[in-house]
């Protein structure tokens, strides 16, 4: 059973293509198999690393930053609007806390939370994608080595 998020199921493809893609290079001389294969595998590995980069990094700390302006600009009209006026202070006992402090601090939490909530949502088999190309970067090592060893 394989199990992936999102996208994570890509890495397979790609193997897969880079296999594919070795066999034709290969066509010629079937000897070379493992060593075309292994070629393709460590590009796709690479490729694989900055496709799980964009997906798991990029794209998600791009999609946090228009959220947090947008969520400033509406905790920044609550605050104007009184809603956090008669908060009591954590630090000072009997005091009230500063409205825009904990406009902030509320900003901070929901951030965090979002912010954990998007990257890395791109897995296979619990592992972020970017992580894959590793993988895939070992196993071409590998093929290239015991396809030159039989030889």
């Amino acid at each position: 059973m394989i199990i992936w998020r999102g996208w994570g199921a890509l890495p397979i493809v790609i193997a897969a293509l880079c296999i594919g893609l070795g066999g034709l290079m290969s066509t010629l001389n079937k000897g070379l198999f493992g060593v075309f294969a292994g070629l393709a595998l460590i590009g796709g590995g690479v490729g694989t690393w900055f496709l799980g980069q964009w997906f798991n990094q990029i794209k998600p700390v791009q999609r946090y930053d228009e959220w947090f302006a947008q969520r400033r600009e509406e905790v920044a009209q609550m605050v104007r609007g009184g809603a956090y006026a008669n908060v009591p202070d954590p630090q000072r006992p009997g005091q009230s806390a500063d409205p825009w402090a904990m406009g902030e601090y509320v900003l901070q939490q929901e951030g965090a939370k979002l912010k954990a909530a998007l990257t890395n949502r791109h897995s296979l088999f619990f592992i972020p994608m970017q992580y894959i190309g590793f993988a895939m970067g070992a196993a071409g090592l590998i093929a290239i080595v015991s396809s030159l060893l039989r030889h």
